[in-house]
């Protein structure tokens, strides 16, 4: 898994990955490594996740925006840990299009009808 974009909306940070979700324990253990790391930085915000709606990825939303040096070593920090983890994809569904829909006893009675003769 890797971070595909990072984005600043309002007062947060998004980091966009290439997965579709992030699992609970994922989610732990992205929080145990960086956060201590973000105090380091004199950050005191810290990690929430979410799924952008339109793009179907998972979001790592770090809140604040901090100054690019700063973002750009966080991108790092959050790459390195979730480097191994899974890429999971949205489950794919069929769709189905054009239904025809016939009822076998009125097919019946039509052959069976006879023209009338003269």
């Amino acid at each position: 898994m890797k971070i595909v974009e990072d984005r600043e909306a309002w007062i947060h940070t998004h980091f966009i990955l290439d997965s579709f979700y992030i699992t609970e324990q994922e989610r732990r253990q992205i929080s145990i490594n960086v956060e201590p790391e973000l105090m380091q930085l004199g950050l005191q915000y810290g990690l929430k996740y979410n799924i952008a709606p339109s793009k179907h990825r998972a979001i790592v939303v770090l809140e604040c925006i901090p100054f690019d040096p700063v973002k750009a070593v966080i991108k790092k920090l959050i790459d390195d840990v979730i480097e191994d983890f899974p890429v999971r994809l949205p489950e794919q569904r069929n769709v189905v299009t054009n239904i025809t829909v016939s009822d076998p006893e009125t097919e019946r009675a039509d052959v069976n009808v006879q023209a009338p003769v003269q």
